[in-house]
Formats: C-alpha cells, structure tokens, sequence
C-alpha cells in the first residue's frame, strides 16, 4: 500500500515500553539492593506495573498499548493482532506492532502527526524518522520503490558462523542431494545446528532462492549429523 499509493511511512520507539504495563495479578518483589527502606526491611514490595525481568510484563505492555489505540479510535486487524487500523472519511492510518519498534503509516501526514500526538499523551515517543531498518531488514525507499535487504542480517550470520570468508555460490545444494537421517557421525553441537538453521529460516523472507536448502536441513533439527 505504501509503494502503491506513495504513503508516508514512519518508525517509532516507545522507551522503556515494559515499565507502562498495567500488572492485573498480585505480584510481589524482594526490595531491590541499595533501596532497602530503614523501618521496614523485611517487608516486600508489590508491583503496580510491569518491569523488565517479569513474565507478564510483554503481555502487560501490550495490553496498555492496544487500550490507548482503541481508545483513540484504531481497531484490531482480524487477520494479525499486531497491525490496528483507523479509518474516518477518506483517512486511513495503519500500525503495525512489533513490541516497542512500531510501524506508522497514512494517506495523511496531517493524520500521522495526530496519532503520535496521541501517544506522546501516555508514553516516551522516540521518532526514528522514516522507515529504514525494521526487524534485521534494511528498507531502501525510491520515488516508486521499496526495497528490502537483509544484508547487514547475512553478514551477522556470516561472521557468527565463522563462513565470512567462504567462496559464494549462486546454488548452496543440488536439487537432486539426498540426506539421510542414520549415515554420518553425530554433529557435536546440536543447539548450534538449531541455532544456524532457524536463522536461516528467517533469512529465507527476502531470499526465497534459498527455500529449497533450509527446508532439507529443517528436517534434521531433532537430530543433527555431520553430513546436514
């Protein structure tokens, strides 16, 4: 909608998005070191809202965010609970929610500039700008394009798999290979192999090319050998 429609699309960053949520159960703390009051040291201290650390406290911050959208006129997408739409007359605002990193979007900058208003009201907004790097995807935006990269994301990956320096090939494994789930020495870091594939599953959303090969080694996770 963005490319087709040539909408402004803009990043936001809500600082310490945790602290904000609202705890709905009894939760109870030892005093944190150093704030230990004098009288009572021995007592414990209930939590009001969420902190860093607690389980319920990424299901508290979004419970808190999703409030205040609704409260201001968005409704949640039916078809994913992360993106909510406002639409009024000929306006139509969409976000999109990925815990604190959040998505703005709008046929109206006029209509973007009022939403974050909005949040500023209940929350430390921090603009990031324009949409540029989102999720380990790189977004490079033309007069009529958008791209997307994960450029900075495979090199992470090359480096943490030690293959930085390694040959490329325009083909990482022959349509005709054949793995087996018996022949071959137990791979000595099995957690590692998990780690490296699932890595490569998410790669796989800008490089489709490589669809075939991870979804060959995927089916070893459970039991990784030296030829996988």
């Amino acid at each position: 909608m963005v490319v087709s429609y040539n909408w402004q699309i803009k990043q936001i960053d809500i600082q310490n998005a945790f602290l904000h949520g609202v705890l709905e159960e009894e939760v109870y703390m030892a005093q944190p070191q150093g704030y230990i009051h004098p009288q009572y040291p021995n007592h414990f201290c209930r939590l009001q809202k969420s902190i860093y650390g607690l389980k319920q406290a990424l299901r508290a911050w979004f419970s808190r965010l999703t409030n205040k959208l609704q409260a201001i006129g968005f409704r949640a997408s039916k078809a994913d609970h992360s993106l909510f739409i406002w639409h009024k007359n000929d306006v139509l605002v969409v976000i999109f929610i990925y815990v604190d990193d959040i998505i703005i979007t709008s046929n109206s900058g006029t209509a973007i500039h009022n939403v974050l208003q909005d949040l500023y009201s209940d929350f430390a907004v921090k603009e990031l700008g324009d949409l540029s790097y989102f999720l380990g995807a790189e977004v490079l935006c033309s007069t009529n394009d958008m791209y997307l990269t994960q450029r900075k994301y495979v090199a992470e990956l090359l480096n943490h798999t030690h293959m930085a320096e390694a040959k490329p090939y325009t083909s990482p494994m022959l349509t005709t290979c054949h793995l087996s789930t018996t022949k071959g020495a137990k791979f000595s870091d099995p957690s590692f192999y998990r780690q490296v594939v699932g890595s490569l599953q998410y790669l796989a959303f800008t490089r489709p090319d490589l669809s075939f090969s991870i979804h060959k080694v995927s089916k070893f996770m459970h039991n990784p050998l030296e030829p996988h």
